[in-house]
């Protein structure tokens, strides 16, 4: 085994023996009563956070368990058992302060929402600004404004927070409303089991930002136990009468069937899993056979670890700053990790070491921010007695509102600013899109053959904001259709990828078409394009098969097609976009890349016929001289010339 596999361990075996400093066991035959108090459970709270940190980088180091780096590696299943506890602990103390503190509820939203949304909304400003921005997943006043509300999770660990704050209003109206305590621990159950099953049964974000609600199973496999620690807290004296007694037999059992329910989750996640969906498959059995496992896993181990808890005491003044912090630690490690990969390149046990120690400085940063925070704005100050007024705390009071008031109106006015801006995108989202289709439609209704017109929008000047509209040629009409060309080089574009045989049908540049046409289009404007069958001629002089006919909305011209509709040489001359240019395609018959001397004029650019074998396609070159031998498909800056047929609606008289 290498060095560094066992090296890992370091920190775990830092955790542990600060855990186990101090701590206190209990005599013989007696327990820790206090075992589940407040500051027992931040204590415990702060261990579960520094374990979910290590899970998620032991996830990124073996890359979800495919290259693994010793024992270590099985801290990739370990996230739920961390998680739970923080449920567990959630709704134990919840229920507790509600049985124990009179009118709990009256300012329970307040108290609890403050605590757990200001950190929240916090973290998600600095994950916008700070990710989002900076890697270019946050692009627009929409996306900082849903970045900054937390509609699309920049940071995705945050699902806690939005789950929680749901979990915290429901017990607020449930147990506000419904006077019996039995009555509305049955409704709030109830309400948890419909959570969970309408987050399985909405399945996984496969979407690009990967930032939505309720879709992944993280946001489900372990919020049973918020209802197991609020029953904890109902039943308290007569579940721990019972632990007490048969605890000899409890904690043995409960350590070994832990550590075999644990080997198991492998096997289970391989056969079974979360992710055994496909299209026309949504795998709700895999599913529901995984989340009844690990619900079974986490409950045995969080048995185990009151067990443990109840014999010993931890008593750590680290372990209760960790506890204080855990929330922030939670939200802010991902970015550290992030930007230690992406910056640093730092890996391995130097990035473990590095994401611990500056996540640590951030949270405690956070923390007391979300404190100053809480104090300036939330806090009731109680009103002083004009006659202990004294000109100096007169003085201080004043200044304090002073910033106040100018915190308030640096966000309101920051908020006003990204409206703004947002009502300009909403504008040009769902208002634009409609005025172009309309212009088109009038248009299209007297579009002739050698008519250029427009159709779509893409960003075709990355120096400019916005998008710009796409011009077509119109090279044939038939009837109430017609065939547009591209009048410019879009992109730059593999034939195929791969060194070896290929066709239309399989070739990377069939699939940039349909990623053009997806990104360009709207969906006005998708109601018009005409699903077309696409057949690709042999070479005309070197006899090489085209391959099947395909259904496409979009596509390049076959090399016949290229002489039919454009039979001048000159017409056959294109230019390329600025952005196809800035993203390496041909200019001029170069190798790609922008000329600032000279200005590139023309691109040469891929037809879908093959050439003088199946590994060579057909091009136009930068002259418009079509050459029927072909470049290599492999070639990456080859020209893309979309082209699709439109179905032209008649004019309205």
């Amino acid at each position: 085994m290498k060095l560094e596999y066992l090296l890992y361990f370091i920190f775990p075996a830092i955790f542990l023996v600060i855990a186990l400093f101090k701590a206190k066991v209990a005599p013989k035959g007696e327990i820790h009563e206090d075992f589940l108090s407040l500051k027992q459970s931040k204590m415990l709270q702060g261990i579960a956070a520094v374990g979910i940190v290590m899970h998620h980088l032991v996830q990124y180091i073996t890359e979800y368990g495919a290259n693994p780096q010793g024992p270590i590696t099985l801290f990739i299943y370990a996230g739920i058992y961390f998680t739970s506890f923080f449920f567990f602990c959630s709704g134990f103390g919840l229920m507790t302060s509600f049985q124990t503190k009179k009118n709990y509820l009256d300012a329970f939203l307040k108290k609890r929402l403050s605590a757990v949304l200001l950190p929240f909304f916090v973290a998600n400003i600095i994950y916008t600004v700070g990710m989002g921005l900076y890697f270019g997943s946050v692009n627009s006043a929409l996306g900082i404004i849903g970045g900054f509300l937390g509609v699309r999770l920049v940071n995705t660990n945050a699902w806690f927070l939005v789950e929680i704050t749901i979990l915290y209003i429901a017990f607020y109206f449930i147990f506000r409303y419904i006077k019996n305590s039995d009555k509305a621990m049955k409704v709030m159950s109830l309400f948890v089991v419909a959570m969970i099953l309408f987050s399985l049964f909405l399945g996984h974000d496969y979407s690009e930002y990967g930032g939505h609600w309720f879709k992944g199973e993280w946001w489900y496999n372990t919020t049973i136990y918020f209802i197991v620690g609020m029953l904890m807290a109902k039943y308290y004296n007569p579940v721990v009468a019972f632990l007490r007694k048969h605890y000899k037999w409890l904690l043995p059992t409960s350590i070994l069937l832990s550590i075999l329910l644990f080997y198991g989750e492998g096997y289970i996640e391989y056969f079974f899993g979360y992710y055994q969906e496909w299209e026309g498959h949504p795998g709700y059995g895999a599913k529901f056979v995984t989340l009844l496992y690990q619900t079974l896993c986490c409950g045995i181990s969080l048995l185990m670890v009151l067990l443990i808890i109840m014999k010993v005491k931890v008593k750590n003044v680290v372990l209760y700053l960790l506890g204080e912090v855990s929330l922030e630690l939670y939200l802010v490690h991902e970015i550290i990790k992030t930007y230690m990969v992406y910056d640093a390149r730092r890996d391995g046990l130097q990035l473990v070491f590095w994401v611990y120690l500056i996540s640590f400085t951030f949270a405690f940063a956070l923390h007391f921010l979300n404190v100053f925070l809480i104090e300036t704005f939330l806090k009731e100050e109680r009103p002083i007695d004009e006659e202990y007024m004294t000109p100096e705390l007169r003085y201080r009071l004043q200044e304090k509102q002073k910033k106040k008031r100018r915190a308030i109106f640096f966000m309101i006015t920051t908020a006003v600013i990204l409206v703004f801006f947002a009502i300009g995108e909403l504008y040009i989202i769902f208002v634009r899109p409609v005025i172009y289709f309309n212009e088109e439609v009038e248009t299209l209704a007297t579009a002739e053959v050698g008519d250029v017109l427009y159709f779509g929008t893409m960003d075709t000047d990355p120096i400019e904001p916005g998008v710009e509209r796409l011009s077509w040629y119109v090279a044939d009409r038939q009837g109430d259709e017609v065939l547009l060309v591209c009048t410019h080089v879009l992109v730059p574009c593999y034939y195929n990828n791969a060194f070896a045989e290929t066709c239309w049908k399989d070739s990377a540049l069939r699939t940039c078409c349909e990623l053009i046409y997806e990104d360009t289009i709207s969906k006005y404007e998708k109601d018009l394009v005409l699903l077309t069958d696409v057949e690709t001629k042999a070479n005309p002089e070197f006899g090489t098969d085209g391959g099947a006919i395909t259904q496409d909305y979009m596509f390049v011209l076959s090399v016949d097609e290229v002489e039919l509709y454009f039979p001048e040489q000159e017409a056959r001359q294109i230019e390329p976009t600025d952005t196809a240019i800035w993203s390496g395609v041909n200019v001029n018959g170069g190798l790609g890349g922008y000329n600032w001397i000279d200005r590139a004029d023309h691109s040469w650019w891929w037809t879908r016929t093959l050439g003088e074998d199946a590994m060579k396609g057909v091009y136009v070159d930068q002259d418009g001289a079509i050459d029927y031998e072909g470049k290599y498909c492999t070639m990456s800056i080859g020209g893309v010339r979309p082209a699709m047929w439109v179905k032209c609606p008649a004019k309205e008289e």
